[in-house]
């Protein structure tokens, strides 16, 4: 939204979308990720597209994720439920609130290998090429080769492991196999030094962190340098890391490890006795992110806030009052001489000095009156719906 205090203007362009309420309703969270080492990324329903996890992301349903080599996730679903994913897995998230806090989770994983502890009372799948494993109460280990055959261990309680040629129960300390074409082999004993241990040892050996060159917002457009540091166990230097890590950038920001002569939203860094820098400029205003992620490490994350510089803003202001001076021109007399402080877009997509020109240039026109709203502090909020004008589009 657009702000005007007494000495400043501010329009926002609305594009309604009546259906936002919908596909958030759909997509409520259902686990977090409650521990992230190495390379751990995300492809999400709301936000398309592989992106690296970071500690503390939410999960919803259709949400998928794999993991790197000396790599390692864990997941806490809203029921209580986790789920520890080793190196090199790839699965989807499929989970359905019942009620308050209780779940429907069906886990379809493609290949890997993870350990699964559930709550009693909870609804909990794991679905393979070769099997589906169905529990309750209980904690076991699935390892699904790259053909699908399937490797199940439980360490305690019960599954249900079937296929379309048949099913058993295993018990406490049993294992059994899955492959395609044949039914799931009968349980056997698994001695306690053959138990999968692999969940138990997952610290990470490193701790990766990003700074900015310099505190405070950046300007849209214009290059800052971001530092990179490895940090090892106990918070130190470390010295002996020098490794390549991966920077990935969110939507509205960009990187390069060429020194800006290119860029994209992801590079790779290697590391000089753990330290490393690279180069970011924002593409959009508001806060942008930007995560390093590489094997064995935790990741880091930076949040910089991106603004318009004041010569783009100068440009916009001018834009601005000429639009509403066509458009609305007792909304223009009423705040002339003041000066924008800042605008966006709510719905829709462009940008706001694009949508000015159209305005000016009679390619798009208002839809309904603008509403202006003082706030307390004395500032004016002007939110304008705009359409096509007739004869240029829907």
């Amino acid at each position: 939204m657009n702000t005007i205090s007494k000495k400043h203007t501010l329009a926002t362009l609305i594009f309604l979308s009546i259906g936002i309420n919908l596909l958030f309703a759909v997509t409520r969270p259902v686990a977090v990720l409650n521990k992230v080492v190495g390379e751990v990324k995300i492809d999400m329903v709301l936000e398309p597209g592989w992106q690296a996890a970071s500690l503390g992301g939410k999960l919803a349903n259709g949400d998928k994720l794999e993991t790197g080599s000396a790599s390692f996730g864990s997941i806490m679903f809203l029921d209580r439920s986790m789920i520890k994913v080793r190196e090199n897995t790839k699965f989807t998230v499929k989970s359905k609130r019942t009620v308050k806090r209780e779940l429907e989770t069906n886990i379809n994983v493609a290949v890997g290998e993870m350990n699964v502890k559930t709550t009693t009372g909870s609804k909990f799948k794991i679905q393979t090429p070769t099997s589906v494993a169905s529990v309750k109460g209980t904690e076991f280990n699935l390892m699904v080769e790259k053909d699908g055959t399937t490797h199940l261990t439980v360490l305690e309680g019960t599954v249900e492991f079937m296929n379309e040629l048949g099913v058993i129960l295993a018990t406490e300390m049993t294992s059994s196999v899955s492959r395609a074409g044949v039914s799931p082999s009968n349980p056997i004993s698994v001695p306690k030094k053959a138990v999968p241990s692999w969940q138990k040892k997952t610290k990470e050996a490193w701790k990766l962190k990003l700074s900015p060159d310099k505190p405070g917002g950046k300007d849209i457009g214009k290059p800052f340098n971001i530092k990179i540091n490895a940090k090892d166990s106990g918070g130190n230097n470390a010295l002996a890391y020098s490794e390549e890590v991966t920077i990935s950038a969110k939507d509205g920001i960009q990187v390069s490890g060429d020194g800006g002569q290119s860029w994209s939203s992801e590079v790779s860094v290697k590391l000089n006795k753990g330290k490393g820098v690279l180069k970011a400029k924002g593409t959009e205003i508001g806060k942008r992110v930007v995560v390093v992620t590489g094997e064995n490490s935790s990741p880091g994350k930076l949040v910089v806030n991106m603004k318009r510089s004041k010569e783009a803003m100068n440009k916009i202001n001018s834009k601005a009052s000429k639009a509403l001076g066509k458009i609305a021109p007792d909304l223009a007399n009423k705040i002339s001489g003041k000066t924008l402080k800042g605008s966006s877009i709510s719905k829709g997509s462009g940008n706001t000095e694009d949508v000015f020109d159209q305005l000016i240039n009679g390619l798009m026109q208002l839809s309904g009156e603008p509403q202006v709203v003082e706030n307390p502090d004395g500032s004016v909020k002007v939110i304008m719906k705009v359409k096509p004008s007739e004869g240029n589009g829907d």
